[in-house]
């Protein structure tokens, strides 16, 4: 990776998460290393262990890193205290909530996958003692957005939050088979996303006027 010249004073933790987030873009944080890490930035070893005792712990500020940017993305899609108007609109932000989440998995595959296994997990306890990320969360407008389709009369009933996992877990399989390229129709995003939000939809018992 490229050095970095010239760190000032208190910036090396920022550096090293940099760092960590490019080797996790660009696919190589398998292979990255906190030794690697320091001769690159130019610093000692020892340096980087006082910030990050492991290559788990700075992996785990990438994946929360990764976590907020997909709330903001959610939170733009479905904003907190802004419930549609109207069916066509909730529709449109269930496609938009669908697609938004399997291509984050298709253009950033390794920090995805650092989010939702192993190191995700390391970096649960932070999150879940963030108040600002736990008071509206990527599942809160999924459930918000499955809420105004109810309000507006487009479902039977009212959504829990058993339909909400059931519709991030098809929607998370569909991203990780998307991603990985294993579904053969993964080059067409638009046809995956249609189908799944089709398919998530009638399971919570949407009301198709056109059946």
């Amino acid at each position: 990776m490229e050095k970095i010249q010239k760190l000032k004073r208190g910036d090396l933790k920022e550096a090293l998460i940099d760092y960590a987030m490019d080797a996790a873009l660009d696919g190589h944080v398998e292979t990255m290393s906190l030794r690697q890490a320091a001769r690159d930035l130019g610093v000692s070893s020892g340096a980087v262990y006082r910030h990050f005792p492991d290559k788990d712990s700075l992996l785990a500020e990438v994946a929360h890193l990764g976590f907020l940017e997909l709330r903001e993305i959610f939170l733009a899609i479905r904003p907190e205290g802004s419930p549609a108007t109207d069916v066509k609109t909730a529709i449109e932000r269930t496609h938009a909530l669908v697609k938004a989440y399997i291509s984050f998995a298709i253009a950033k595959p390794a920090l995805w996958h650092m989010m939702f296994g192993r190191i995700g997990v390391l970096c649960r306890e932070r999150m879940m003692k963030d108040s600002e990320h736990m008071r509206y969360t990527p599942l809160d407008a999924t459930g918000e957005n499955l809420n105004d389709l109810y309000e507006l009369g487009a479902l039977d009933r009212k959504p829990n939050i058993s339909d909400v996992r059931y519709i991030w877990s098809a929607v998370h399989g569909a991203a990780d088979l998307a991603q990985s390229g294993a579904r053969m129709d993964s080059d067409q995003l638009d046809a995956v996303i249609n189908d799944t939000v089709i398919r998530n939809l009638r399971a919570v018992r949407y009301k198709d006027e056109t059946d």
